[in-house]
């Protein structure tokens, strides 16, 4: 879950090659026109996963007391309350939906009835993630509508996720094959926390999230009201989040650049800026199902305060570190943390061993661009970051050799005991500054490119398109990029 395309925003089409008129835009126009839709939207849009999720919470500890051992009435309620979101908020596009979901299972049964101790060199999980992504692909080719696949791919892929990680999960681990069928299969596919927008959580931890346990009695606990006030803070926040950042990328942004329009630099920061706060929308409103359909009571390092913690399970994004960036790794794990983890877990460090460091951070980049299907712009968007990051991390490596500064990619712990130079010291701050203004600037380029209303179906019949903005840029981070790389090989 990268990103997603849905139809909440308004379309707009810009020509290039015309002179760029500065809008004034009132602030009671950006209200009537855009602020009262957009709090529509999101009233209404949010409205059904906040129902459904806290709907399914509560059955779930209604069914814990009456089965307090089952994890039956658990999958039961995961797909009926997971098809009905998915009724109510994707009104078409089910057939690609069941199709992947279904023939993906048939795919895992053959190949571990096939491939289970047949000791063979392939994995079987490999042979998975094969078909999936091969699926994914062809389907898209085939789907005669584009904007049909745009308002499914982000759920397409969130699918795809579930059943790949539950191909590695299982290669080895007999214990939890032997509680994969079709029930459970379906419940983890269609639980209603994640079945649309996200996050990606493992098979193991639908089942831990979700267990059935001892019934516990709230009247006699003198926490229990402040767990479910913390509960109820945590899903409103993550709601409020959601609809504060679908007004800044849909009227915001707008507003405030409007003024001083008809500079590149701005244009291109205010869409870089649009799309990034459209993915923190996205990424709020998964963070609030999940939060909405666990209510988790034996997570007592969860309970200690109002915010959720760093490491939460349910935490999906941290717009902070994302904004204000030290290197582009900490962009890049910050984006979208579940994915994060799913590619260094899954194929990162399933590829680093045979392969090497090189070719497992190019098969993770390859993987991670495939899954969100044909999208031309990501793939070339990938790529240079995998760039950026290797050029960014071998020089702030050498340079805090040579100094004996703290300026790598991530932070040194307190006290640092290896480099002389402190973080603290005034050449670290100068160096770490330099990163960071350059990391700023890969983030309005890179970001410029996507618009927040496109989709492949332009880059497929005009691809001259998908350079069209950073071109308008004279592609100054792609050549920043080599006379970036000439420094650290000269170094």
């Amino acid at each position: 879950m990268d990103y997603y395309y849905d139809d909440y925003y308004d379309e707009y089409y810009e020509q290039l090659d015309q002179p760029i008129p500065v809008r004034e835009i009132s602030l009671e126009e950006t209200i009537n026109n855009c602020v009262h839709p957009s709090l529509r939207f999101a009233r209404d849009y949010i409205f059904n996963f906040i129902v459904s999720n806290l709907l399914f919470s509560i059955l779930i500890l209604l069914a814990r007391k009456i089965f307090p051992s089952s994890y039956r009435c658990l999958h039961l309620l995961s797909c009926v309350c997971g098809a009905i979101l998915l009724y109510r908020v994707i009104d078409h596009g089910y057939y690609h939906f069941i199709q992947l979901a279904v023939s993906l299972h048939v795919v895992q049964w053959i190949v571990h009835h096939w491939f289970s101790g047949s000791g063979r060199y392939i994995k079987s999980s490999f042979i998975v993630i094969a078909y999936g992504i091969g699926n994914l692909l062809v389907s898209e080719l085939l789907e005669p509508s584009s904007e049909t696949w745009n308002r499914i791919r982000g759920t397409q892929m969130i699918l795809l996720m579930k059943a790949l990680s539950l191909a590695f999960d299982t290669e080895d681990n007999y214990s939890l094959r032997q509680q994969l069928n079709t029930l459970s299969y379906s419940g983890y596919i269609l639980c209603p926390a994640n079945v649309i927008l996200g996050p990606w959580i493992s098979f193991n931890d639908y089942l831990n999230i979700w267990k059935p346990t001892p019934n516990i009695d709230l009247k006699h606990n003198r926490s229990s009201v402040l767990r479910i006030l913390i509960h109820l803070f945590r899903v409103i926040f993550s709601a409020l989040m959601a609809a504060g950042f679908l007004l800044i990328s849909n009227c915001m942004i707008d507003y405030l650049v409007a003024p001083v329009a008809t500079w590149k630099w701005v244009r291109a920061y205010s869409r870089a800026l649009s799309f990034r706060t459209s993915h923190y929308f996205i990424a709020y409103l998964s963070q609030c199902c999940m939060i909405s359909a666990a209510v988790d009571w034996n997570r007592v390092e969860e309970e200690r305060s109002f915010m959720l913690p760093v490491s939460s399970l349910y935490r999906v994004t941290s717009p902070i570190a994302v904004e204000f960036p030290r290197s582009l790794v900490q962009v890049v794990t910050a984006w979208n943390i579940p994915m994060h983890i799913w590619l260094k877990r899954y194929i990162f460090r399933t590829t680093k061993r045979p392969f090497g460091n090189a070719a497992a951070i190019a098969i993770t980049y390859i993987i991670s661009s495939l899954l969100h299907g044909l999208h031309y712009r990501l793939w070339i968007t990938l790529l240079t970051i995998g760039l950026w990051t290797y050029v960014e991390h071998e020089i702030r490596r050498k340079i805090a050799a040579i100094y004996s500064a703290c300026v790598l990619v991530g932070k040194c712990p307190e006290p640092c005991i290896v480099h002389q130079h402190k973080s603290k010291s005034l050449l670290c701050i100068i160096i770490n500054t330099l990163f960071f203004l350059l990391n700023m600037f890969n983030l309005i380029y890179l970001g410029c490119i996507f618009e927040s209303t496109e989709g492949p179906p332009e880059e497929i019949s005009n691809e001259k398109s998908i350079f069209a903005r950073w071109t308008e840029l004279n592609f100054a981070s792609h050549w920043l990029l080599g006379f970036a790389y000439l420094f650290y090989v000269i170094i």
